[in-house]
């Protein structure tokens, strides 16, 4: 097995550091010492993806939040089921390192070369904020055990989505307390276990939360 190396490093304001690492090929994004993201176990990105794009495959076009980027699986997999041409992939990723790093190390690199991605150096929360009733999806990876979701956060995802749009977020395990903060903003809250990776041996369970805006009306009767 060869050495780790380190591929990239960006310190925070707040004292915390992004790490980019690479051993025989697969890449690991850390936050802290933590690893956050990897090439060899996405799984369940991918299905958090499908999930959350399964109800919009008809809207002619669909507005999608990707709320950190990480190496990018969530967001390739997002752009495949959606495909049209007026689709639109908005890049909420507030450390420019992280799209620079995955610009030049990811296997999902091409992906920044479509028009139909942009990226804005800012949290998914603040961009939010300002696109009331605009997006179809958002997909949300934590970077954490925990996701740290304030009610103003959640509301401010909740007014972005349009009526029967999902929040969709990928969590290492379950966790009550942002279910419980889902559900005083105004979402309708359930949850699924995916598994972390459809490689390996061993077989290691992610918890989706999947919060809806209200009841979904098909694109037909729009």
């Amino acid at each position: 097995m060869k050495p780790l190396t380190k591929l990239g490093e960006k310190a925070l304001e707040n004292g915390s550091v992004w790490e980019l690492w690479e051993r025989d090929g697969v890449l690991t994004l850390q936050l802290d010492g933590m690893p956050c993201a990897n090439s060899f176990t996405y799984g369940s990105e991918v299905a958090m993806a499908e999930l959350a794009t399964s109800p919009i495959t008809r809207a002619g076009q669909p507005c999608i939040m990707i709320a950190g980027l990480g190496l990018g699986y969530g967001l390739a997999k997002a752009m495949e089921c959606l495909p049209k041409e007026k689709a639109r992939f908005i890049v909420a990723e507030p450390v420019p390192e992280i799209v620079k790093w995955n610009r030049e190390y990811s296997e999902n690199k091409a992906l920044f070369e479509d028009k139909r991605v942009s990226t804005e150096p800012a949290s998914a929360a603040e961009l939010c904020r300002k696109r009331t009733g605009s997006l179809h999806a958002i997909l949300l990876r934590s970077a954490h055990t925990r996701c740290e979701m304030s009610l103003g956060d959640a509301q401010a995802y909740f007014n972005a989505l349009k009526g029967g749009s999902l929040l969709a977020i990928c969590l290492s395990k379950a966790d009550k307390r942002l279910e419980a903060t889902l559900r005083r903003a105004g979402f309708e809250v359930s949850t699924t276990l995916v598994p972390a990776s459809s490689k390996g041996k061993q077989l290691r369970l992610h918890t989706l939360v999947l919060a809806r805006r209200g009841r979904f009306v098909p694109f037909a009767e729009r």
